[in-house]
């Protein structure tokens, strides 16, 4: 009888804003399971992430889903940052994923 083994890994995932998670989460449009403390959650994929070690388990051809999953919340982050700070923030065309700040 053949024996089936699911390779995974964990890797550093640093998000300490649940919230902000949510929103990059919803912005790709990924399902997921939240445990009640929202410390844990379980992503429709099989990403499983972590927020009080930082961690995130994955399988090794999960990781581009990963750091799509990271650019996401970063940029929930930056829009945030943005809002608080009165800035105005629009994402350039000529370089993929820089973003320019200007004071109002």
């Amino acid at each position: 009888m053949p024996c089936f083994t699911a390779q995974t890994m964990s890797v550093k995932f640093k998000a300490d804003h649940a919230d902000l998670l949510e929103k990059a989460l919803d912005g790709l449009g990924l399902a997921r399971d939240w445990n009640v403390a929202k410390t844990f959650c379980r992503l429709a994929n099989g990403i499983e992430l972590d927020l009080r070690t930082g961690r995130a388990s994955i399988q090794p051809q999960q990781q581009g889903k990963l750091n799509e999953l990271k650019r996401a919340y970063a940029t929930e982050a930056i829009k945030l940052l943005a809002q608080k700070n009165r800035w105005v923030v629009s994402k350039t065309t000529a370089t993929k994923g820089q973003f320019i700040r200007t004071y109002q």
